[in-house]
């Protein structure tokens, strides 16, 4: 919580707090960004690609039978149809940027401050690299916009985490 980093901090400066943070899982933002910025922390988002949802290049179908996806709300009937059609607007829009949706989406945490040091989980050379070109997409107020238009248009369906692994990361 918010209270308890700033008991920590307290009691030695903490330079960085790690927590899923990407286009689709923002919560952080009404719960401990004000709060890490006031005391001078950074924040270290793991899944800054939604675990590949937002990338557009995800076959939940195809997903290996033990990959943990396959439990998670968001990957599963309805809610995975719903997303698929957010992230094909998103990757419309990245392509409109010439960049990829993965691209897109990292520009857009580097967007939301200096602070903000995404980790996407990269298994193939070829996806570090591509990743690596966000650097060079510099998003204006009005792509800030337009991103926020999409997800409005298509809100994210499904929960973070389904309830057993909900509870154990809230522990």
């Amino acid at each position: 919580s918010a209270e308890t980093i700033r008991k920590a901090h307290a009691i030695h400066p903490i330079a960085a707090v790690q927590h899923e943070y990407s286009l689709l899982t923002r919560e952080f933002e009404q719960t401990h960004l004000q709060t890490i910025r006031e005391l001078g922390i950074s924040l270290v988002p793991y899944s800054p690609l939604s675990r590949g949802l937002i990338t557009n290049t995800l076959d939940v179908n195809n997903l290996d039978e033990n990959d943990f996806r396959r439990q998670l709300p968001r990957y599963q009937g309805d809610n995975w149809k719903n997303n698929q059609s957010l992230a094909q607007a998103f990757s419309e829009f990245a392509q409109s940027k010439n960049a990829t949706a993965a691209q897109l989406a990292l520009a857009w945490i580097f967007a939301q401050g200096d602070d903000i040091i995404p980790i996407p989980g990269t298994r193939k050379i070829e996806r570090l690299v591509e990743n690596a070109g966000a650097v060079d997409l510099h998003l204006t107020a009005a792509d800030l916009a337009e991103i926020e238009a999409i997800i409005a248009r298509y809100p994210n369906m499904g929960a973070r985490y389904n309830a057993q692994q909900l509870a154990a990361v809230n522990h």
